[in-house]
């Protein structure tokens, strides 16, 4: 560890994404989509919602961001167009009934884009530097906080990620098999 705040914020959010990839790699289309009951989100929309929140992330704290969910216009090309996507469509207030029926139902589909979404944010977040922690963020979706900084953001999206990455791991369990994550 380093005496720099960032370096070791980076190390875990990067190292959260990294726990993410390899617990759900090795998971077939229907272990990732399967749900024990109705109301209870499957991997993959826990997979989706976190790939969104870092395509998210990257655009509000780099200067020129701007994500890849729009750029490559993944919404219409997977069929989400009629969807209620939550906030800024990352799944954030999502009724449980559409996050029970997204039209992604293929893994590689889904993984690459959470690769390339997480790819993304890892840079971005690396590129912050301990003086750039208290800066405002100048967020373009209209988020519900009035003020929040870079460091806020980031700390908010880690704890989130971790969240769901334990969500994920209770998953596989509960379909028989390990879920524990590593690095």
């Amino acid at each position: 560890m380093t005496d720099n705040i960032m370096d070791n914020i980076v190390w875990d959010y990067l190292g959260t994404h990294e726990l993410v990839l390899n617990t759900v790699e090795k998971l077939n289309d229907q272990q990732i989509w399967w749900q024990p009951n109705k109301t209870t989100p499957s991997i993959g929309f826990n997979v989706w919602h976190l790939a969104r929140w870092a395509d998210y992330l990257q655009e509000a704290i780099t200067d020129n961001g701007i994500q890849i969910w729009i750029t490559e216009e993944l919404a219409a090309q997977w069929g989400f167009d009629d969807a209620d996507l939550g906030f800024a469509e990352t799944g954030m207030g999502m009724d449980y009934r559409i996050s029970a029926s997204l039209p992604i139902q293929r893994k590689d589909d889904l993984l690459e884009y959470a690769y390339h979404a997480f790819i993304k944010a890892d840079k971005a977040v690396s590129m912050i530097k301990d003086d750039q922690f208290h800066c405002k963020i100048q967020d373009r979706h209209g988020f519900d906080r009035k003020e929040w900084t870079v460091g806020e953001a980031i700390l908010a999206l880690l704890a989130h990620a971790n969240r769901h990455l334990g969500m994920i791991e209770c998953l596989i369990g509960v379909q028989g098999m390990q879920g524990t994550a590593t690095r």
